[in-house]
C-alpha cells in the first residue's frame, strides 16, 4: 500500500526535473571494484574486486541554474562488473564458486560546487543490485541498493570533460535472509547489508548543446 503513492510522487518529480533541465550529459566510465564480503552464520562470500565499466545519463541546469539547481542533476546509472566468487566456513578453506556478473541499476540525484572549470559534488542513489552467477547451477539474487558518491568534474571546455567518481553500494540482504550457491545451501545471511565501494574515471559530454 506503501509503494503505489511514493511511485507517483517520484514519476512526478522525474518529470518536472527533466523538463526544466537545461543539460543532458552521458558519462562513460571504467574503474576497480573493492571486494564485496556476504556474511552468513556459516561462513563467508566474498568477491574478488576488478574492473568495473558503467554508463550514466544525467538532467540538469549545470551552471545557468539558480539557487539549489544550480550544478544539480537527475541521474540514471548503471555498472557492469564480472568477477570470481569464494566461499570459506570461519577458518577453514576457501572454495572457489565461479564468475559473478553484478549488475547495478540506480536512480537518484547529484549536487556541485564550482565554476565553469572545476566541480565537487555528492549524490544518493537508490536502485536494485543484480547478482547473475555464471553457473547455471547457482541462484541469482536480486536486491534493494543504496548508494552515496563524491566526486569531482573537469571541464575540459562548455560541452565536454573529465569525471572522477567513487561511490559507495549498499545492497540491502536483511538478518535470516537464506543464501545459497548451487544445489546445497550455506545457511543464512547475517548482516543486513554487505557494502562495497567502486573508483572510476570517465568522461562526460553534454548532448543538447544547450550551455
Amino acid at each position: 500500500m506503501m509503494k503505489f503513492p511514493f511511485w507517483i510522487l517520484f514519476a512526478f518529480l522525474l518529470f518536472a526535473t527533466s523538463a526544466s533541465a537545461q543539460l543532458f550529459q552521458l558519462n562513460p566510465y571504467v574503474g576497480h571494484q573493492l571486494p564485496m564480503p556476504i556474511h552468513t552464520y556459516n561462513g563467508k562470500f566474498n568477491t574478488g574486486g576488478g574492473i568495473n565499466y558503467g554508463l550514466n545519463a544525467a538532467w540538469g541546469s549545470g551552471l545557468s541554474g539558480g539557487g539549489f539547481s544550480q550544478n544539480a542533476f537527475l541521474e540514471i546509472q548503471y555498472n557492469y562488473h564480472q568477477t570470481d566468487m569464494k566461499y570459506s566456513f570461519y577458518g577453514g578453506n576457501i572454495e572457489q564458486l565461479g564468475d559473478l556478473n553484478v549488475h547495478n541499476i540506480l536512480l537518484g540525484g547529484l549536487k556541485g560546487i564550482g565554476n565553469e572549470k572545476f566541480e565537487t559534488y555528492g549524490g544518493l542513489f537508490f536502485g536494485v543490485t543484480i547478482f547473475d552467477p555464471v553457473d547455471p547451477a547457482a541462484y541469482g539474487y536480486t536486491r534493494f541498493t543504496m548508494a552515496a558518491n563524491a566526486g569531482m568534474k573537469y571541464y575540459v571546455t562548455p560541452a565536454f570533460g573529465i569525471r572522477l567518481n567513487a561511490q559507495l553500494y549498499m545492497p540491502f540482504w536483511g538478518s535470516s535472509y537464506s543464501f545459497g550457491w548451487g544445489v546445497g545451501g550455506y545457511g543464512y545471511v547475517s548482516t543486513v547489508i554487505s557494502p562495497y565501494m567502486n573508483f572510476d574515471i570517465g568522461v562526460f559530454v553534454n548532448i543538447d548543446k544547450s550551455y
